[in-house]
Order: structure tokens, then sequence, then C-alpha cells
């Protein structure tokens, strides 16, 4: 007769730690569609308590992916697993609330008024770029319009992807465009070129951040979710022959699947020989945030659109207790006035 795991056995074998791992999985998805929708948001609807909470729960769904991974790794050394859950939790939370902020500081810190400007300048020509009517240097970056299964990760990350070069390094071959920009050129205050920069910094780290965590976690959930159900059916040894390399394997599969395909984004002339290199040079702390997210997010695009649309029913992912943590801003992003 079948029998289930017991108590006494690994961590990763328990149903309700996999079923720990399935809630995590589906809350990382939605929280990674979320964000891709604020930061690309082109009609400049997202107001800067939005970012706010998004970052904070940035750290938080970073913080609960570390902690499920230290459960792993833990596990022999703490006898109760409640114990266990707790220590876990706590040094996951507390390294991600801690690295993040740092990190994303720090950037945000060292910027100069050049950093900034082209920051700005580059989440201005957004939907040129998605158009396909941008060079960086003159090199192509796309040569029609960006398909849509690129669209919302370009729309985010686009200013994050050229956050190495100057802002004369864009180049717009719209006429109109060029019309705009010399005549309804926008007036913003340095607030204002200071949050979009912050902007262009955190989405990549925090993107960057949680997918890694989610990918990771969700190969625990498949590699320990096939285990136990060989185990339920009384094929011990097969388990036992399949440990050691099955979540490795499944690990090096997820990885290989979102970065090796790429994308006419990724794999275009402007984004190979300009602005990625550029960005390695001037901002290496920032980069491999970068590099991860514009490979492997439009990956799993689809997937963390559904999920979130259809599991967690387009969460918001606000922060009710917000003023605990000093984010009080409740002033919009706004997109400047135009000079009259």
């Amino acid at each position: 007769m079948p029998r289930p795991p017991q108590k006494n056995q690994a961590l990763n074998f328990q149903p309700w730690f996999l079923f720990l791992l399935a809630c995590y999985t589906v809350l990382e998805l939605s929280f990674n569609h979320r964000l891709l929708e604020l930061a690309g948001d082109l009609k400049w609807n997202t107001t800067q308590v939005q970012l706010n909470d998004i970052e904070i729960w940035g750290r938080i769904v970073s913080g609960l992916g570390l902690a499920l991974l230290l459960m792993r790794w833990l596990d022999n050394w703490v006898r109760s697993r409640v114990l266990l859950l707790v220590i876990c939790c706590a040094l996951g939370l507390f390294s991600m609330w801690q690295v993040q902020k740092a990190l994303v500081d720090t950037i945000v810190a060292r910027a100069d008024a050049q950093d900034l400007t082209m920051s700005w300048k580059s989440q201005m020509s957004t939907q040129e770029a998605l158009n396909g009517r941008i060079l960086l240097r003159g090199e192509t970056l796309l040569t029609s319009p960006a398909p849509p299964e690129i669209r919302p990760v370009m729309s985010a990350l686009w200013a994050s992807s050229v956050a190495g070069l100057y802002p004369e390094d864009l180049e717009s071959d719209s006429g109109a465009s060029q019309l705009m920009g010399s005549f309804f050129a926008p007036q913003i205050t340095h607030s204002q070129r200071v949050a979009a920069y912050r902007k262009t910094v955190m989405t990549p780290v925090v993107l960057a951040a949680s997918l890694m965590f989610g990918l990771l976690n969700l190969c625990q959930l498949f590699a320990g979710g096939f285990a136990w159900l060989l185990m339920a059916i009384g094929q011990d040894r097969l388990v036992q022959r399949c440990k050691p390399w099955l979540l490795p394997a499944l690990t090096v599969f997820c990885v290989a699947l979102s970065w090796w395909p790429g994308n006419v984004w990724t794999t275009s002339p402007a984004y190979q020989r300009v602005a990625s290199p550029a960005l390695w040079a001037d901002k290496p702390y920032l980069a491999p945030f970068v590099a991860w997210s514009v490979h492997a997010e439009p990956a799993w695009a689809d997937s963390v659109a559904w999920v979130h649309r259809a599991l967690l029913q387009d969460f918001e992912f606000k922060v009710p207790f917000r003023h605990w943590l000093g984010y009080e801003g409740t002033q919009p992003s706004p997109q400047g006035q135009p000079v009259r």
C-alpha cells in the first residue's frame, strides 16, 4: 500500500513545505507582474506612493524567497520546524531589506547631474524606443515596433538598460519627437529627477532579485513534489538516486530557459554593442541586475501576467503600514510641465 512521507523525513518532502513553496511562487510571480505594470506605466499615472509600496514589497518578497531557501539548507541544524521557520524568515527578511535598500540608496546617492538627466530623458523616450525609432550612437535598436511579448518588460526597463549612456547618445529618427523635444521640453524639479533615477535603479534590482528567488523556489517545488510523489508510490530507491541531481538539474534548466532564448531587444546591435557594454563599464553594480532582468523577464512575462490576474485577482501590493516605515509621500510621478 502506498505510504506518504513521514514527519521525520527531509523538509523538502513535507507537504506543508511544498504548500508554502506553491503559495510563495504565486505571490512572487504576481508581484513581478505588478512591478512591471507600475514601472512600465507610459501614461504617467503611477504615484510615488505606489513606487514606494512596491519597493517595500520587493524586499519582503525577496526576503521570504531567501527564507525558504535557508529553511532547506538549515533543516538538519535546527530540530524544531517552527523555530526553523521563525529563524529563517527573520534572517531572510532582514538580509533582503538591508541589502536591497543599501544597494539602491548607494547607487542613487552617487548619481551626478548627468545621471539624473539621462534617466529622465530615457524615461521620456520609452514610447519612441517601443516604436523602434531610437538609435544608440547610430546603432539600430529595433527595426519595427516592439513585439507584444517584450513590450511590458521593455517599458519598465528601457531607462535602466541605457543608464550607462549620455543623453546625447539617444537619437530619435522621428521628426515629430524632435520637434516636441525642442519646443515642448518639460520643466522638472531636482526632486523629480532624483525620483526618476531611483525608479530607474530600483526596478531592475527588485525585479532581478524577486525573479531569481522565484525560479529557485519554483525548482524546489517541482523537485520536492516529484520526490514526494515517488515516495508516495513506494519508489524510495528511485528518490535516493534522483536526490543529488534533481534540484540542480531543474535549476540549470530554468536559468537556461530564462536566459538562452533572447529577444529582439537583447540581440539588437544597439543593446549588445552600445547599451550593455556602457552599463557594465559605468555602473557595474547595477549591470548584473539589468542584464538578468532584460533576458529573463520576457521569458516569463505571459506566466506572471496570468498568475497575477487569474490567481491573485490583480492584487495591488499596497503597504497599509507605510507610515511606520517613514514612507508618507503622496506626490505623483508627474511628467513635468511643458514650456509655454
